[in-house]
C-alpha cells in the first residue's frame, strides 16, 4: 500500500525572516513593510505565514 504524506497547509508554510522580506511580492507588500511588521524576529527564527499576514496587516495600520 502506498504511503501518503501529511498535506501541508499553505497557511502553516514558514519560512525565515529573510525569505519572508525577500517574498514580499508574493505577499503583495513592499520589502520594507515585511521588515518592518517582522523586526522583533531573530534572523533565522521561522514564522508562519499566517504570523506574517497578521504582522503585516498590524504594521500597516489595520485593527
Amino acid at each position: 500500500m502506498a504511503r501518503k504524506d501529511p498535506q501541508v497547509d499553505p497557511a502553516d508554510l514558514k519560512r525565515t525572516r529573510r525569505d519572508w522580506i525577500e517574498s514580499a511580492a508574493y505577499l503583495k507588500a513592499e520589502r520594507f513593510e515585511v521588515a518592518g511588521a517582522l523586526f522583533d524576529c531573530k534572523e533565522n527564527e521561522l514564522v508562519a505565514e499566517s504570523e506574517v499576514k497578521k504582522r503585516l496587516a498590524n504594521y500597516k495600520g489595520g485593527v
